[in-house]
Formats: C-alpha cells, sequence, structure tokens
C-alpha cells in the first residue's frame, strides 16, 4: 500500500495542483494537502470512486482510499471564489499480486 499527496496551491486568479494526473491502486490511499491557507472543495464526476460525490477542505486533507476502479475526473473549486476550478484525474487500478515479476 502506498500512501499519495496531492498538492493544492490555490492563489487568487489560479489553482495549480501536482499530480495532476494521480495512477493509484485500490490499496493505497490519497489525500490533498494545500500549498496556501486558501481553502478548495473537490466535485467528482460520480460518487464511486470515495463513495461521496463532494469531499470539504477537511475531508480531503485526511487519507481516502478508493472504492472502485477506472478514471475519475474530479473539480477542485476554490473556496472563495468559485467560479475558479480545476479538473486533474485520478486512475485506480488493481494493487499487485504479488505474482508480477
Amino acid at each position: 500500500m502506498a500512501s499519495h499527496t496531492i498538492s493544492v496551491t490555490v492563489e487568487k486568479a489560479s489553482i495549480q495542483v501536482n499530480p495532476e494526473t494521480l495512477r493509484m491502486t485500490m490499496a493505497d490511499d490519497v489525500q490533498w494537502a494545500g500549498t496556501t491557507s486558501k481553502a478548495f472543495t473537490l466535485v467528482f464526476d460520480n460518487e464511486g470512486i470515495f463513495g461521496r460525490r463532494d469531499l470539504d477542505h477537511a475531508t480531503a486533507r485526511s487519507r481516502q482510499r478508493a472504492q472502485a476502479k477506472g478514471r475519475f475526473k474530479y473539480t477542485v473549486v476554490s473556496a472563495e471564489d468559485s467560479s475558479l476550478r480545476l479538473d486533474p484525474i485520478i486512475i485506480v487500478g488493481d494493487p499487485p499480486t504479488g505474482t508480477e515479476g
């Protein structure tokens, strides 16, 4: 199992996310870390990946484990200016079985 952190920088006129595309497995967890004091929320296209469509700032900063495989687009939304948005991607695959290699 790996732990992933996605850095989110919310500025007055832009949002940056690193990495913009995260590849992880069903055994991994992920959390978002703000690099500024500006809050953000996450809105997923569907509820499949984490069992809910929206993650508020506090929830996004805690570890989340994927509940579904696939390619998931989500939107990072600035809490100060809801028109300020960015659409990164998470790709979730099967965990290694230990027989590869």
